[in-house]
């Protein structure tokens, strides 16, 4: 019962399997619902974490989120998290070098394990 529920609430149009025209529309309607925009370069430096800094960096964090001029980091090692404290002048200029429209100010970062 609370599964029909669950279908009803949802909008999403029923899109055939290996449609990858219709996949599009899919993560489209996805974006839409949570409110993430594309086109914002703070989603895109969330989404392009991994490219955009060094990969010793890359492998151990994720990128959380942006606000009010802070980036938020999650690490996975309390050494990790330290090194890129130490080297965040540097990591902010190389992130303005990609995306120069974001206001960056400081870096925050916080462990989490992985498991």
């Amino acid at each position: 019962m609370q599964r029909d529920r669950k279908r009803q609430e949802d909008i999403y149009e029923i899109l055939p399997k290996e449609d990858p025209v219709s996949s599009q529309r899919y993560l489209d309607q996805i974006l839409e619902r949570f409110d993430i925009d594309l086109n914002d370069p703070i989603n895109r430096i969330i989404l392009k974490w991994k490219t955009i800094v060094d990969p010793s960096i890359a492998a151990h964090s994720v990128c959380q989120g942006y606000k009010n001029g802070t980036l938020y980091i999650i690490c996975d090692h309390p050494s990790r998290a330290s090194y890129i404290r130490m080297n965040s002048k540097e990591l902010i200029k190389t992130i303005q070098s990609v995306f120069p429209e974001v206001e960056l100010k400081k870096i925050v970062t916080r462990v989490k394990s992985k498991s």
